[in-house]
């Protein structure tokens, strides 16, 4: 029974488990699809990785509509969901404070969930992607179809609480509800969370608002099946024809009867033909008065053809270069991350847009003849951001990218393109801007970025040369060849510091060239060349220095127990230390550095020692020889290798004494066990 009761809590627990998995633990508002319940849907789908399928639209496949459209249908026409909303606005404008809206650029929709995070199914490569509204070139928001937004009241997604005040939730505020008095940080969450029945209490209704925003001036647009799904081949046009104007139906003169004609009397012929007169100069004031009013009258400008110079779908060939003169320029002022292609499609329509936009044009995604002006003016907004240690791409946006990829072709930065702004780019970027006479920060502000993106931006003039200032892989490789050819000592620092700058004069005076601030490419090639000239001073071995002879001057040193570290070859702090100490020791001027003279007197010493030690070795080694031949051999063989084993040095004469030594003593083993074995033989031929 027991375990019938296990089996039951146990698929209890996991039917709970599933069902918080796959609904959400957002609780239901009292619409049946409300935009928190979308924002939940979207983030199942994101934290499940569901697969990018295009046209998909069902649980764990769908494409970036069909992400929106599986949450219960909303929506409206997945092909056409911007037409079908009743209220939307242009992204560069702001977004308002609204959980669940749709985000449009062309070809492509995504859902704000709010804090100035998206949720979008993106690609088969990225699937479902949860990242900055700011990282994708979204041109417009929109209420989805079929979604209630809350008018006034408390939501939970995610855990946090928003309060929703006239129709978007508060942000940097703070608010006295029910007796409790509620702060809103920047992202709209609050620091208290409300009693449950707060949630059911909001309101959703369709409210007017007191002052309605008016979030666009423009009417909606729509797009076609296939503006989503890139297919040029079939574009569907909506034609209007206007309706027939009804003109009225002539109607004839009403009839006057005739009446008998009387001849005037000279009275009244005279008064006849004066007010003739005067009628005709009352006609003739009134012409001259229409005359008058007629000059007045501004001329009617005639109405004027939008041109449209290039468009989505459009495509250079041999004899036509518009579309890619219209992506250079777009490169050049930061709206294109890539080079000109040549060809018109998706991404050069948001640049064109996100340019309308910022440049107060209309925002079409053509290029007019308007908008072609505008794009060659001088006057003009570019879209660059200021860049500096610490900036890194995000999202979809790859400035950093953009600006590094750039300084390669330009022969500045010679490492890797990795997105991040580093000292290694601030590096190119200070070059940049001294060799173009331009205030020099190693920032790359917006006229810095116009330099370097500009079609006229020139080569770097000393293109492969490593030149003071900068830093970078180069530098390295040529700090380790100078240390080898004893120039500069020290580590490695990456960075052509004043340092480096002298030991490069150094090397220069000694191969007899001028000295600059840089070694040029053919310079360079020598320097790593075996005919390279050594620094003068090679021989006297200092701090910082590498090589065999520095090893052999530390095993030495350690024969005279002044050193006790590892044979490493590299003249480090310890080992000046120790050179410190001999000189002291044997009256010699104390620099730590090994110049020939201590170098020779350290050698000398330690052969002494050697001879020393190897003539006490083979005095040792002929007594256990003596005490072996009479039979009377101990452990003295191994407390001569145990006792001596302090003096093995890489010295070759050292090691030569030290193995000379250990053949004897195997020797007088060899011998000590071949008696013993005779003394068996003998006393076993006694015995029979």
């Amino acid at each position: 029974m027991k375990i019938v009761k296990k089996c039951l809590v146990i698929f209890l627990s996991l039917t709970i488990a599933l069902l918080t998995m796959v609904i959400g633990t957002t609780p239901a508002s009292a619409q049946t699809s409300s935009n928190i319940g979308l924002c939940a849907h979207c983030f199942t789908a994101y934290r499940e990785c569901w697969s990018y399928v295009w046209g998909a639209s069902s649980y764990g496949a769908v494409d970036c509509s069909g992400l929106i459209w599986s949450y219960n249908g909303v929506g409206g026409i997945r092909t056409d969901m911007l037409s079908a909303s009743s209220e939307w606005g242009y992204v560069y404008n702001g977004v308002p404070n609204i959980h669940g809206l749709g985000l449009h650029h062309p070809g492509h929709v995504g859902v704000y969930v709010g804090s100035g995070m998206v949720i979008d199914a993106q690609s088969p490569q990225y699937g479902i992607a949860y990242h900055n509204l700011n990282s994708g070139s979204w041109v417009e928001w929109f209420k989805i179809a079929g979604v209630s937004y809350p008018y006034q009241g408390w939501v939970l997604l995610n855990g946090e609480s928003f309060y929703y005040e006239n129709g978007e939730y508060l942000v940097n505020t703070s608010r006295e509800l029910d007796g409790v008095v509620y702060t809103f940080d920047g992202a709209g969450v609050s620091n208290i969370a409300p009693p449950d029945s707060a949630y059911e209490a909001t309101d959703y209704s369709d409210a007017i608002r007191e002052q309605p925003v008016n979030y666009y001036e423009e009417p909606v647009y729509t797009e076609t099946y296939n503006d989503y799904y890139g297919d040029t081949n079939a574009q569907q046009e909506a034609s209007y024809e206007p309706e027939p104007s009804i003109e009225p139906e002539p109607q004839p003169e009403p009839s006057v009867a005739e009446e008998p004609s009387v001849e005037p009397s000279k009275e009244e012929s005279k008064k006849e033909e004066s007010s003739k007169e005067e009628s005709k100069k009352e006609e003739s004031k009134k012409e001259e008065s229409k005359a008058e009013a007629k000059k007045e009258e501004p001329e009617k400008e005639p109405e004027t053809i939008i041109e449209i110079i290039a468009e989505y779908g459009y495509e250079d060939d041999e004899t036509s270069k518009t579309v890619s003169s219209i992506q250079t320029r777009l490169y050049e002022l930061g709206y294109l991350q890539e080079k000109a292609d040549g060809y018109y499609g998706e991404t050069t329509v948001n640049a064109v847009k996100l340019f309308q936009s910022r440049n107060d044009l209309e925002v079409t995604g053509q290029v007019d003849d308007k908008t072609n002006k505008t794009l060659k003016s001088n006057k003009v907004e570019s879209n660059f951001s200021i860049l500096k240690n610490g900036s890194f791409d995000e999202g979809l946006t790859i400035p950093v990218t953009a600006l590094q990829t750039r300084l390669v072709e330009l022969k500045y930065y010679y490492d890797d393109v990795t997105g991040f702004y580093g000292e290694l780019t601030a590096s190119a970027v200070r070059q940049f801007q001294k060799d173009n006479e331009m205030k020099v920060t190693g920032i790359a502000d917006v006229d810095t970025q116009l330099s370097i993106f500009s079609s006229k931006a020139k080569k770097n003039p000393n293109a492969g040369s490593a030149v003071y200032g900068s830093s970078g892989a180069m530098i390295t490789k040529l700090q380790k060849r100078l240390i080898e050819l004893r120039y500069l000592s020290g580590i490695v620092s990456e960075k052509f510091d004043d340092a480096t700058l002298e030991a490069v004069h150094a090397y220069q005076k000694a191969s007899g060239l001028k000295e600059t601030d840089l070694l040029t490419p053919e310079q360079l090639e020598v320097l790593y060349s075996d005919k390279a000239v050594r620094s003068p001073d090679y021989d006297v071995l200092k701090y910082g220095y590498a090589g065999d002879d520095i090893a052999q001057l530390q095993s030495r040193l350690a024969a005279l127990k002044y050193y006790d570290g590892k044979t490493s070859g590299v003249y480090s702090n310890t080992v000046v230390a120790a050179v410190e100490k001999f000189q002291s020791d044997n009256d010699m001027d104390v620099t730590g550095n090994a110049d020939e003279a201590t170098q020779n007197l350290i050698k000398a010493e330690a052969q002494r020692q050697t001879t020393h030690v190897g003539e006490e070795l083979i005095l040792k080694t002929a007594t256990i020889t003596d005490d072996a031949l009479a039979g009377i051999a101990d452990s003295r063989s191994i407390e001569l290798s145990l006792n001596d084993q302090a003096t093995a040095d890489t010295d070759p004469v050292q090691s030569t004494i030290t193995l000379s030594a250990v053949f004897v003593g195997a020797s007088a083993l060899m011998i000590i066990f071949t008696k013993g074995l005779k003394r068996k033989s003998k006393a076993a031929q006694k015995n029979k």
